[in-house]
C-alpha cells in the first residue's frame, strides 16, 4: 500500500491496570521497525520455515497486534484465522497447523493448559507476554511440550523491547539497539522503533552488559514499618501455596489521611480458607506485609489478555458472594 512511513498505523490504548487508560499512537515506520525486532528476537525458534501462529491473545491488545497481525503483515508468518481459548480449542488449532507452531500466549492461558493435562502437538515454541511468567511455570510448559517458552517484555508504550528465556535465565536481554536509563521515578526506554525515549514506570536494575532485572513498579513497591516489600513479589508467594490457582495482592487507599493502605489479596484456592492462605504465607512473607483481608472467588476478574484492573480488583475485594478473613487477630474482617 501506498502509506507514507509517518502515517498514523493505530491508536494503543493502555490496559488501564494501574489508572485511566491512556492513548498511544503508532506510525507504520514504528510498526515495521518493530516487527523486525520481533523477528530478530524469535526467527531462531522456526529457522528457514515459514512459522504458524496460533494466538490466544486479541489483537486488539498490543501484544496480539505485533505477534498475529504484524508479524504475519510485515514478517511473513501464516496465523490460525481463529481465537482459540479453552485448551482443547488451542490444541485443535495447532493440529491445523502445517509448518512450525508458534503458540502466542499468557502466563493465565499456559497454566490453565498445564492444568487440563491436554495433549499438544509438537511445538517450535511458546511466545509468552501480558504478565510476568513464574520460572516454575515456564520450566514445567518446557518439560511437558518439548519446546522452549520464550517471555518478551513490552507495553503500549513501547512494544516489545526485550526477551528471555525464563524457564532458565532471570535476566532480560534487550533487542537490538534497545537500551534502557534508569530514572528516579521509572526507566527511560531508547529503542530503533521508538520516535522518542520512553518512560515506564518500571524500575529495572540494569547489568554492565546491558542485561536487566525487572523489580516492579514504583507504585507496587511498599514500605510499611521501616521495612520494604513490592506486590510483584508478594503475589508471586500467593501464587505458590499449594492449592491457590489464581491470585493477586494489592494495597488498598489508607482509611484516614497520612495513614497506610491496608494488604489484601484476592484468590481462587478450591477447598481452603482464607485463614490456611494465610497461614501458609506466614512461612515466608514478613507479618507486616500479611494480607488483612484475603476474599476467595472462583475466578478473578481478568480482561481477555489476562490482566487485572485496579478498579475490577477493588470492586471484587468490595462485593458480595466471597469469604473473607482478617490476618491480624485472626477475626472476621
Amino acid at each position: 500500500p501506498r502509506v507514507r512511513s509517518g502515517d498514523l498505523a493505530a491508536i494503543g490504548y493502555t490496559s488501564g491496570s494501574t489508572g485511566r487508560p491512556q492513548a498511544h499512537a503508532k506510525t507504520w515506520a514504528g510498526f515495521a521497525t518493530g516487527t523486525a525486532q520481533n523477528l530478530a528476537a524469535l526467527a531462531d525458534l522456526w529457522g528457514g520455515r515459514q512459522p504458524q501462529v496460533v494466538a490466544t491473545v486479541p489483537p486488539q491488545h498490543m501484544y496480539g497486534m505485533e505477534m498475529s497481525v504484524l508479524l504475519p503483515l510485515l514478517g511473513g508468518a501464516a496465523v490460525h484465522a481463529g481465537r482459540p481459548l479453552l485448551p482443547a480449542d488451542v490444541a485443535e488449532a495447532l493440529e491445523q497447523a502445517c509448518g512450525p507452531r508458534i503458540l502466542v500466549t499468557t502466563p493465565v492461558h499456559l497454566r490453565a493448559l498445564l492444568r487440563s493435562g491436554v495433549a499438544l502437538p509438537a511445538l517450535a515454541g511458546i511466545v509468552s507476554a501480558t504478565a510476568p511468567l513464574p520460572q516454575e511455570l515456564a520450566a514445567e510448559a518446557e518439560d511437558r511440550y518439548g519446546a522452549e517458552v520464550r517471555e518478551v517484555f513490552g507495553s503500549t508504550e513501547t512494544c516489545v523491547f526485550a526477551r528471555r528465556r525464563t524457564a532458565r535465565d532471570p535476566l532480560w536481554t534487550p533487542l537490538p539497539g534497545v537500551r534502557l536509563a534508569p530514572q528516579p521515578d521509572g526507566t527511560l526506554v531508547h529503542a530503533p522503533h521508538l520516535p522518542a525515549p520512553v518512560v515506564l514506570a518500571d524500575i529495572f536494575e540494569v547489568m554492565p552488559d546491558g542485561r536487566f532485572r525487572l523489580c516492579g513498579r514504583q507504585a507496587d513497591l511498599l514500605e510499611i514499618a521501616g521495612k520494604r516489600a513490592s506486590l510483584g513479589d508478594l503475589t508471586r508467594r500467593l501464587l505458590a501455596v499449594p492449592g491457590v490457582e489464581d491470585g493477586v495482592v494489592v494495597q488498598l487507599e489508607p482509611e484516614r489521611e497520612g495513614g497506610v493502605g491496608r494488604i489484601a489479596a484476592l484468590a481462587v484456592a478450591p477447598g481452603l480458607a482464607p485463614a490456611d492462605i494465610v497461614a501458609a504465607l506466614r512461612a515466608t512473607v514478613d507479618p507486616v506485609f500479611l494480607p488483612r483481608k484475603v476474599r476467595l472467588l472462583p475466578a478473578l476478574p481478568r480482561n481477555a489478555t489476562g490482566k487485572l484492573c485496579r478498579e475490577s480488583v477493588l470492586e471484587a475485594l468490595a462485593g458480595p458472594g466471597a469469604r473473607v478473613v482478617g490476618s491480624g487477630s485472626g477475626n472476621a474482617a
